[in-house]
């Protein structure tokens, strides 16, 4: 079956992956507080009570972040149903239909859930043919709420199923916060590269200093990108990369180039003009006294511009120790430091890179307890990598060890984590020593665990991200320390990748596509289409958000990995 969509344009600034806008680039949105939503029927395949509590635990998933509440009523245009001889194919999971009027605000909301399908009741990975609810659930809600989609890996807006969908990730919350409160951090800017040219299409990452998560923005054709919904009192770091699949995000985004550099241009991180080759990225504050911060140029690069010593010692038989962190050089409380591996093809552990961290430096160590926090980061860059990371005093032989942990629910590993360890009394206590190693990720657990697997994992040098920081108990809890000296410098100096050339978003809005069952990728993510004749009358649009079911090539992901869009 094949079913015709115009595909939604977004004109002027688009300001992330979390807003869907109309076509006449209208952000859409609830005007009211509060959303009544009706659940109309149920599925052959679960028991009323299961479909019940699965739908109010996805409500109350969004509810948790969102000013705007969903409340389930027994009677409201704005329905959730379960529907056979699904009208838009048996590629599709489920499809959230909008009515907005001209100014964007929605009036009415259906998702349609296709009960061809065969859905559980309890989170995990399933054969092809059946899915969690929830999954599909807490991504329709999304669509329902305005959002669009991410390419950040694990959020619940990703176009692609994963298990534990049904948690909101970072990203998420950020989408739906920027949308619906003013209460929350911000980072701005534009995206350029030679020439001072910007760049369409460049997916930027906010990485939490506290506790590694990504939250992403997409620029626009003059570059311009803006994370919002982002917590105060945290410090974040920028990773720039090419969008990786145009294809699921909207038609805005088709004509996105990536060939910018002698090839095309990499991942990377935001470092100070003169310092981009010292492995430090640029730490941006977030507070209560400055939620908003406009941190000018960011150019994409054309290497991952990590520490040129460390580069040095990667070549070398035996790793010396480098020091990553010294607080009586910095004065600051928090550090960050760029690593990598090289592709591996076997399950062996690498070499270890070692690090120091020495706070003998800090010397004020009485009132709140103080702890250094090691904060690991390689999931948002694509790394297929298993990690062990050791942290000890110098001179202990005692080490704290943390490997990335594995699901038996979701079977899936997660490879972000964080340690803390108090600080010592005596400051010359407070010297630490830490190695990384890594091996290959066994295909099968890699696949599992990065959506759309073949799109968004890297082939090249694997990067990962350590953040070192100093918090202190307070009475939520441990708390970042925050720097007060500003350090802000952008890149309009220090632009890279010289072959940038403009490129802009793709023009027209009536273009069409078709989808159909035998397509490899997904064509089309959030569109609009023309509302029935017995519809909603001349001043109403309807917009539609589908969840596409789709296999790859490989007989792995055929057996394993479920597609949506």
């Amino acid at each position: 079956m094949l079913t015709s969509i115009i595909l939604l344009l977004l004109p002027f600034s688009l300001l992330a992956h979390q807003s869907s806008l109309t076509t006449s680039g209208k952000e859409l949105f609830w005007a009211i507080p509060n959303i009544p939503l009706t659940i109309s029927n149920s599925t052959t395949d679960l028991t009323s009570a299961e479909v019940y509590s699965i739908i109010s635990n996805s409500m109350n998933e969004w509810n948790q972040s969102s000013v705007t509440k969903l409340s389930y009523s027994q009677s409201s245009t704005n329905e959730i149903k379960f529907v056979r001889a699904y009208p838009l194919g048996s590629a599709v999971l489920g499809t959230t239909e909008i009515s907005y009027n001209s100014s964007g605000a929605i009036q009415k909301a259906s998702i349609l859930l296709n009960d061809d399908y065969h859905f559980q009741s309890t989170p995990g990975f399933y054969p092809t043919g059946q899915v969690y609810l929830g999954d599909v659930v807490v991504h329709e809600l999304g669509h329902l709420f305005g959002l669009s989609h991410s390419e950040v890996l694990n959020s619940s807006m990703f176009y692609s199923s994963f298990s534990g969908q049904s948690s909101l990730a970072s990203d998420d919350r950020g989408g739906i916060r920027n949308k619906y409160s003013t209460q929350f951090g911000s980072i701005t800017g534009h995206v350029r590269g030679g020439n001072s040219i910007g760049v369409l299409g460049v997916h930027v990452q906010a990485i939490s200093r506290l506790n590694g998560e990504s939250t992403g923005a997409i620029s626009d054709e003059n570059g311009y990108f803006k994370i919002g919904g982002l917590d105060l009192n945290d410090t974040y770091y920028i990773y720039t990369s090419p969008v990786k699949n145009p294809d699921s995000l909207p038609n805005y985004f088709s004509n996105s180039q990536n060939q910018f550099c002698p090839s095309s241009y990499v991942g990377s991180f935001f470092s100070s003009c003169g310092r981009e080759n010292d492995g430090k990225p640029l730490p941006l504050t977030l507070s209560q006294e400055h939620p908003s911060l406009d941190v000018g140029t960011v150019s994409i690069n054309c290497n991952l511009h990590s520490d040129e010593e460390y580069d040095y010692q990667k070549l070398q038989t035996h790793f010396l120790p480098l020091t990553i962190f010294d607080y009586s050089k910095e004065l600051r409380s928090e550090k960050a430091f760029v690593g990598w591996f090289r592709t591996m093809n076997t399950n062996t552990w690498s070499q270890d890179d070692l690090f120091k961290i020495d706070l003998t430096g800090l010397e004020d160590l009485t009132g709140t307890s103080k702890y250094l926090r090691v904060v690991f980061v390689s999931y948002p860059f694509g790394g297929p990598l298993e990690y062990e990371m050791k942290i000890k005093r110098t001179g202990q032989s005692a080490s704290t060890i943390k490997n990335i942990s594995y699901s038996s629910i979701t079977e899936t590993y997660n490879p972000d984590f964080y340690v803390d360890l108090p600080l010592g009394n005596d400051p010359s206590q407070n010297l630490f020593e830490v190695s990384v190693r890594a091996k290959k990720l066994s295909s099968s657990y890699a696949a599992q665990t990065f959506p759309s697997y073949m799109k968004f994992t890297s082939d090249q040098h694997q990067p990962y991200l350590i953040i070192s920081s100093i918090l202190e108990t307070s009475v939520s809890g441990l708390s970042a320390i925050l720097d007060s000296k500003a350090n802000l410098s952008d890149n309009a100096a220090c632009l890279d990748a010289a072959f940038t050339f403009a490129v802009k978003k793709t023009a027209g809005s009536d273009e069409v596509s078709n989808l159909n069952t035998d397509q490899s990728v997904a064509a089309a993510s959030c569109g609009t289409i023309d509302p029935p004749s017995s519809g909603p009358g001349p001043s109403l649009t309807q917009f539609v958000s589908g969840f596409l079911l789709i296999y790859l090539a490989s007989s792995l992901m055929k057996r394993r990995k479920k597609f949506l869009s």
